[in-house]
């Protein structure tokens, strides 16, 4: 698994020349939030592309560089490159706990339940996942079929998200991030 300086490069060379002059904008800005130093100065950024960039949020922030790459990509409005880096970030930490990850399973498992019968915007989702061959189009057909969203979502985890494993169920989290963000708000609340 890498580094977190080496995920964090990877995510902001996918960013945009544009994005990237934005997001090295907001590092000079007070964040308000309670990790030190509250803001990089000129100085330190000048002449830095994505490489020197990663160097400096590792050697900063430490063990914190991950969630603050991806909250500042999310403030310049990256948010794919936002989710990508938060998902290596998450794995890279269960990677670190096995008996973590073993007892509480992925995200989606843990809350099956709770998905089932919360989750209301179904159809972007189906969408999301065959656009990322999650679903083949006979899947999504199916899916589609049923009628109601709890029928839906049902489908989802008795057969495609059986099948497609981890790699699935991140690319269903992606998405339900995408289109029911409070709900996986609160979710992520109640694991603590």
């Amino acid at each position: 698994m890498a580094s977190p300086r080496i995920m964090i490069a990877d995510a902001l060379e996918d960013l945009s020349t544009e994005d990237l002059t934005r997001f090295t904008a907001r590092l000079k800005e007070p964040r308000g939030d309670e990790h030190k130093p509250a803001r990089l100065k000129q100085a330190q950024l000048i002449g830095k592309d994505h490489l020197g960039l990663a160097d400096l949020l590792a050697d900063s922030f430490s063990g914190n560089a991950v969630s603050i790459t991806v909250a500042l990509l999310r403030a310049i409005g990256a948010n794919r490159v936002a989710d990508e880096l938060g998902e290596c970030g998450r794995a890279r930490t269960e990677k670190n706990d096995p008996i973590r990850t073993l007892v509480k399973g992925h995200f989606v498992d843990r809350n099956r339940k709770e998905l089932i019968d919360r989750v209301s915007n179904v159809v972007p989702i189906l969408d999301h996942l065959l656009q990322e061959k999650v679903l083949r189009d006979e899947q999504y057909d199916d899916a589609m079929a049923e009628r109601t969203a709890q029928t839906k979502m049902r489908f989802l985890f008795s057969g495609p998200l059986k099948s497609a494993g981890v790699r699935g169920k991140d690319v269903l989290l992606s998405a339900l991030k995408e289109y029911e963000p409070y709900l996986i708000e609160d979710l992520e609340e109640k694991e603590g």
